[in-house]
């Protein structure tokens, strides 16, 4: 399973034995990053409670070759009402030698009646209906028209009614039973004609989650008509009821499965709110953690600087010292039962390594050193405390490089980038390596790492 880990990360560097430096520039800059983001989980619920839940897509489909796929075929059912008037003097009226006659179905529709039909299968004719098999009558009741006023005869055409809801959550397209919608269309009595009405398709779809069926519906409404005369009058008989009719008016519908018009919505649910708000987050994070880097860079470089120059100050470290030897040495103490046998082998060896005059002259040449290393550090200056502004003017330190802070901050840096790299490491652990193999140890105790207090306190939970 080792190869698959690709979730493990390197290890880090620590300093000044914590995992980073914490800064009051960097936490004055996290209660800013708070604010906005609690800002910004507001604005998102506010948005999300009072605005809409559906995302709606609209499209126009041209499908040329697929006009015949029974996938692209709609040929839906609706609710018709027919009626033929006449317009006396902006008012209209029904007339009862109008009749409507479905062809494929062979049989009369009431005028005003409600009835199903299929698109695809409307195919109605409007008929006068003679009293005598000549049909003598209808140029006679033609001339009682004009002396009547009368202006125009219309076909009424109702059909189902509906409305787009895109926010209704249960489904958008509803169908109001109560209602139809209904247009007039004008017709000639003096010649036959064909009506025909071109029918657009509205598909509607919406895909749900997990647990729940995608939604698919659709519905329809006239987008335009073509009317055309064939400038005579066709005249129809019934041999088995001795009647006739005029053909005045064929009504169809043509249907275009080519081309459609698609709506396609998707609810915006609570988790998308998080996921945008989460995504903000990281991404405003990553935007501080930008603008904080040109601070931090050379801000932690200064400190360390100022740590080893801090220690190696007699004056501003005795105390410290000196209490941290005593700290040692309780903790020597304390744990001193636990490696008893250790350093007690650690302390008879120690005794058979040199003779007393060696370690005088030893002793005599830590003295002289010790005083020399005294001397120097007397020279030691506490590093000066800096503007935090500054730091970021170092990332254009060739601009402002005249100014001493400026110098100040870059000889920090390059003492860090000499001594921190890992070139630089690399070659002084060689060095050291080699060093361990040239040296006799005075204290051979000192050759094992389960001498180091820490170590000791680890065993005690081992």
């Amino acid at each position: 399973m080792h190869p698959l880990d690709f979730i493990s990360d390197s290890p880090h560097l620590y300093l000044f034995h914590k995992e980073s430096i914490k800064t009051n520039f960097g936490g004055f800059l996290f209660l800013i990053y708070l604010v906005i983001i609690i800002l910004i989980i507001v604005y998102y619920i506010i948005d999300y409670t009072k605005n809409d839940k559906y995302i709606v897509q609209s499209l126009t489909h041209i499908n040329v070759d697929k006009g015949t796929d029974k996938k692209y075929y709609y040929n839906p059912n609706i609710n018709f009402i027919l009626g033929a008037t006449v317009s006396v003097k902006e008012k209209k009226y029904y007339l009862d030698e109008f009749k409507f006659y479905d062809f494929h179905l062979n049989k009369f529709i009431d005028s005003n009646t409600n009835f199903n039909k299929k698109i695809k299968d409307f195919n109605i004719n409007l008929l006068y209906e003679c009293k005598y098999l000549n049909c003598s009558d209808y140029d006679e009741r033609l001339e009682e028209f004009k002396n009547d006023n009368i202006t125009r005869y219309n076909i009424l055409i109702n059909y189902d009614y509906f409305y787009l809801d895109h926010q209704n959550s249960d489904k958008p397209i509803i169908k109001d039973e109560d209602h139809y919608f209904g247009k007039y269309f004008y017709f000639n009595t003096s010649t036959s004609s064909s009506l025909t009405f071109n029918w657009k398709n509205i598909i509607y779809r919406e895909k749900k989650g997990f647990f729940q069926s995608n939604y698919e519906d659709n519905c329809g409404y006239i987008e335009s008509d073509e009317t055309f005369s064939y400038n005579r009058l066709n005249i129809l008989v019934d041999d088995d009821i001795n009647k006739s009719y005029i053909d005045l008016c064929e009504i169809s519908f043509k249907v275009d499965n080519t081309q459609y018009t698609e709506y396609f919505r998707k609810r915006i649910s609570e988790l998308d709110i998080i996921a945008n708000i989460l995504s903000l987050i990281a991404n405003i994070f990553s935007c501080v953690k930008i603008f904080f880097g040109f601070y931090s860079n050379s801000f932690i470089n200064y400190k360390i600087v100022e740590n080893i120059l801090n220690k190696n100050n007699p004056k501003r470290n005795k105390f410290k010292i000196d209490k941290s030897s005593e700290m040692n040495d309780l903790e020597n103490n304390k744990f001193i039962s636990i490696n008893d046998d250790f350093n007690e082998k650690c302390l008879d060896k120690n005794e058979n390594i040199d003779n007393k005059n060696n370690n005088n002259d030893n002793s005599d040449n830590f003295e002289e050193e010790k005083e020399n290393s005294e001397e120097s550090n007397k020279n030691i200056q506490n590093i000066k405390k800096l503007h935090f502004y500054e730091f970021f003017l170092n990332n254009i330190y060739s601009l402002c490089k005249k100014k001493k802070n400026q110098n100040l901050i870059q000889l920090c840096n390059k003492i860090v980038y000499k001594y921190a790299s890992i070139d630089s490491l690399v070659n002084n652990q060689i060095l050291i390596e080699n060093f361990f193999k040239d040296y006799k140890w005075n204290q051979p105790c000192l050759n094992d790492i389960k001498n180091n207090n820490l170590i000791i306190q680890l065993k005690t939970y081992l």
